[in-house]
């Protein structure tokens, strides 16, 4: 499954505020960046000679919180959310001087309006003293909290989508963009941004009105799901709020155990997801195929990557859910001794394979495959796109220019094996199988830094 955008992008009111941070989040433009335990300031230089006085609390139930001296209306406004974003990127550039009295002033408020009540008989133990750790309280009242908002958003995307489905579907098209961005940013108002994510990939499918009906039932039985939550099982619930965008706990996936064995780097793709970097790698190990994500803040570098068509010894743990296809690694993976290839699979296996997995999870938007025995077939002059195929028919070949012509050369025409990502229109290659081994089709710049 796609992976929802960085945590502080979402928080952007809409998608000008968003690039707008990102234009800021240079050090150039910042004369002075500071940073405390659990707060962060700065001086963001602007139009006019005074500069804004910008400042961030991490601290809290309803952190990030902010604060800016700028006239926008907009909350939070972009020089806000540029002070996270240089936070991330360059932590090197933050000094650590004590905050101004405006922003001192604003910390010691919500300090006092979030400080904790005197503690009751119930919080002490029978020495008196406090007791320590998370409040399960607390913990409940914040997730309750949190599953009201996107309760609210959900009503209000339903109601949108029966009037879109009421009006036509011949007219969505006929829309402004606003009508979409401003549907999305309610959404990350209502603390569910994966569903944001769905709402902004509409105008991309509104040419296609079978694949406009498909999304959209996607998005309304995401809505329907949410409302009935309660008549789900712990799987079908973890697919859910996945595809919602909470958070995964990753500790928590590591903690309840994973495969420590020598895994396939099947292959992986990079791709800008609403402006951060994901990198997506696939990994077989007998009958299971795993999916690790690595994500990157704009100009900010994605960490080294797996071998693609290498083995590597790694211990990895499923996250929760009814097709465990998303993995954490625990720890470091090691290159390790050639492992086998998996049996190829026919067109009609991936289709059945694909099929499968979304009968579980309708959210599942990708899957990986070994395939063979297929025959890349290149455009032609009556304007057939790419094309992947074999005795039954074929599937659209999608990619780079040079992992398809390197597909096309190694075959020459003739059946062959190869990995590829299949998001349900279109194949990706990943690595083309020779001689029982992995090539891979793209060099990522990142390669040899593994």
């Amino acid at each position: 499954m796609t992976p929802t955008p960085d945590p502080i992008l979402t928080l952007a009111p809409d998608a000008g505020s968003a690039a707008s941070a990102r234009k800021l989040a240079t050090p150039a433009g910042w004369p002075d960046l500071h940073a405390g335990p659990t707060h962060l300031w700065g001086h963001c230089q602007g139009s006019g000679t005074q500069p804004y006085l910008t400042g961030v609390d991490r601290s809290g139930p309803d952190a990030p919180a902010f604060k800016c001296s700028c006239p926008s209306r907009k909350f939070p406004c972009k020089h806000a959310l540029a002070l996270l974003l240089l936070h991330g990127s360059h932590p090197q550039h933050f000094g650590t001087d004590p905050a101004p009295d405006a922003i001192r002033t604003w910390l010691d408020g919500r300090a006092a309006k979030h400080a904790p009540p005197d503690p009751s008989p119930a919080d002490t133990d029978p020495a008196g003293e406090t007791r320590s750790g998370p409040d399960p309280a607390a913990q409940a009242r914040r997730r309750a909290a949190r599953e009201k908002k996107v309760s609210l958003g959900l009503d209000a995307l339903q109601t949108f989508l029966k009037d879109l489905v009421r009006d036509g579907l011949a007219q969505a098209a006929a829309r402004p963009y606003s009508d979409w961005d401003t549907q999305a940013a309610r959404l990350v108002d209502a603390q569910a941004p994966g569903a944001a994510r769905l709402v902004r990939m509409i105008p991309e499918v509104l040419p296609h009105p079978d694949r406009l009906l498909a999304h959209l039932s996607r998005l309304y039985l995401l809505t329907e799901a949410w409302s009935r939550r309660d008549t789900l099982s712990a799987p079908q619930q973890a697919d859910l709020r996945a595809a919602l965008g909470f958070p995964l706990d990753k500790s928590a996936t590591v903690a309840a155990g994973g495969t420590d064995t020598r895994w396939l780097v099947l292959g992986h793709t990079v791709s800008d997801e609403e402006h951060v970097l994901t990198r997506r790698t696939w990994l077989h190990e007998g009958g299971t195929t795993a999916l690790l994500l690595d994500f990157a803040a704009p100009g900010w570098p994605l960490p080294p990557a797996l071998p693609a068509g290498g083995s590597v010894r790694a211990r990895l743990s499923p996250a929760p859910g009814t097709v465990p296809q998303r993995h954490v690694l625990d720890g470091e993976a090691t290159r390790s001794a050639p492992a086998l290839l998996p049996a190829p699979v026919t067109l009609d296996g991936l289709l059945d394979a694909h099929g499968a997995a979304l009968a579980l999870n309708p959210w599942l938007e990708r899957t990986a495959h070994h395939l063979g025995p297929v025959t890349v077939h290149p455009p032609t002059r009556d304007g057939d796109p790419w094309r992947a195929g074999d005795a039954r028919g074929s599937l659209p070949l999608g990619g780079s220019d040079t992992a398809r012509l390197t597909l096309l050369a190694l075959g020459g025409g003739h059946p062959q094996t190869f990995t590829a990502e299949w998001d349900g229109q279109t194949l990706t290659p990943l690595c083309a199988g020779q001689d029982g081994t992995l090539h891979p089709l793209d060099d990522p710049e990142d390669e040899h830094e593994f």
